[in-house]
């Protein structure tokens, strides 16, 4: 789907927030208190914004240089907000993901590989949610076209291949320390590569699932 419809059209401040007017005419309201950097900001400063990526992002020059994406983007925002849909369905599911529509539960899944892989690494990833939802993620990047998260991921899952039928693992908790050194190290190299998000994963998850922005 096209993503034309939510780029940025004008910005308002008010003493706590951003309001975003997109193309569609909708508007995104973005608390200032989570980028610490226009928290801390004057409100000269704050007005001095500067649209980038083709009208997604937001950059603020006398606050920090300005990047491609911008120190704001509304397409993250808007990923936030499928995320924050999916995970509400699961909550009104009981937690039972297999409830839920397919997409929803490629969704939920994603959310997870991002929060876990970011916070602790594949393995919290896999030993918190084990297999299944793993090969959902795998599925919803393929389907999104996140070719080369999808390759991280699948390399990771590889990585623990050898482990299905090994009479030293008796739970997932148990693989990291059954792996050989190299195993580790490699594990550890391709965390680091998928924090370094080599796909736009808002723009490619937009673009598949679609935007669906809250009253």
């Amino acid at each position: 789907m096209s993503l034309t419809p939510y780029r940025i059209q004008s910005i308002a401040l008010t003493d706590t927030h951003l309001l975003l007017t997109l193309a569609s005419g909708h508007t995104l309201s973005e608390p200032i208190k989570r980028h610490i950097r226009l928290e801390n900001a004057t409100p000269a400063q704050r007005g001095q914004w500067q649209l980038v990526d083709d009208g997604f992002g937001v950059v603020w020059p006398a606050l920090l240089a300005p990047s491609a994406e911008g120190m704001l983007n509304v397409l993250d925002l808007l990923w936030d907000q499928r995320y924050e849909q999916a995970m509400a369905a699961l909550a009104a599911a009981e937690w039972q993901l297999d409830r839920l529509p397919l997409a929803d539960q490629e969704l939920v899944a994603l959310w997870r590989m991002e929060a876990d892989i970011n916070n602790g690494g594949f393995m919290q990833f896999l030993c918190n949610w084990g297999d299944p939802t793993c090969q959902l993620a795998l599925q919803a990047l393929r389907k999104a076209g996140a070719t080369h998260m999808l390759a991280v991921l699948s390399r990771m899952r590889g990585l623990i291949d050898r482990f299905e039928a090994s009479p030293e693992v008796v739970e997932l908790n148990d693989i990291y320390g059954a792996m050989t050194e190299a195993e580790q190290e490699e594990m550890e190299t391709l965390d680091h590569a998928f924090w370094d998000y080599p796909d736009q994963l808002a723009r490619l998850g937009l673009q598949h699932y679609g935007v669906k922005i809250q009253p």
